[in-house]
């Protein structure tokens, strides 16, 4: 059954309140239903942190394995915890939104590990690129794919961002067949 983007909001928020509700469904709309579809069906939730709440404080996981992203020097706007299949968000910003949604669809088309790491054409893709849509996407595979994602759905910027917005014509110039193997993920999931 086909759902709507009403309803696949819905079943990826978990206790959001009314208005960051409204902001997240903004920003999901960005993307293709099908693919939100296929990450509610993989299990994959987005919820957003309590004013001053740590991540550790809020999954599990990162409490279990000792990981303290709250104490890095930047902690992170937003995370997805791959083994909870959980976004959290500190942030309500579009990129951070649409980034961390990268993320948790990378994971539901590799069927709850991140597609990006197991994928030939992704990983190739990745080590033969001459450029990437932000910097931020030459850090490492995972974050390769969740900025090309964001990049193809467009709209998924911030203005007080000093990256490039990212856009499918950027990711396009700067990265056809990463672009290609985007745009092929974003029309197969229909």
């Amino acid at each position: 059954m086909k759902r709507t983007l009403k309803g696949v909001a819905s079943a990826l928020l978990v206790d959001v309140d009314a208005s960051s509700r409204a902001t997240i469904t903004d920003a999901l709309a960005s993307y293709s239903l099908a693919l939100l579809e296929r990450t509610v069906a993989a299990g994959c939730r987005i919820r957003v942190l309590a004013e001053g709440q740590r991540y550790r404080d809020a999954s599990a996981a990162l409490r279990r394995l000792g990981i303290d992203v709250d104490g890095w020097p930047a902690p992170p706007a937003g995370l997805f915890v791959v083994e909870e299949r959980t976004v959290y968000l500190r942030s309500l910003g579009r990129m951070t939104i649409g980034h961390e949604v990268g993320h948790a669809i990378d994971c539901a088309l590799g069927d709850g590990i991140y597609r990006s790491a197991t994928d030939p054409k992704i990983r190739a893709a990745y080590t033969g690129a001459r450029g990437f849509v932000t910097p931020y996407a030459a850090s490492g595979i995972d974050e390769y794919m969740a900025e090309a994602l964001r990049a193809y759905a467009g709209d998924l910027n911030d203005d007080a961002s000093p990256w490039p917005p990212a856009t499918r014509k950027r990711l396009r110039s700067c990265d056809p067949t990463m672009h290609a193997i985007v745009a092929e993920l974003f029309s197969s999931a229909r």
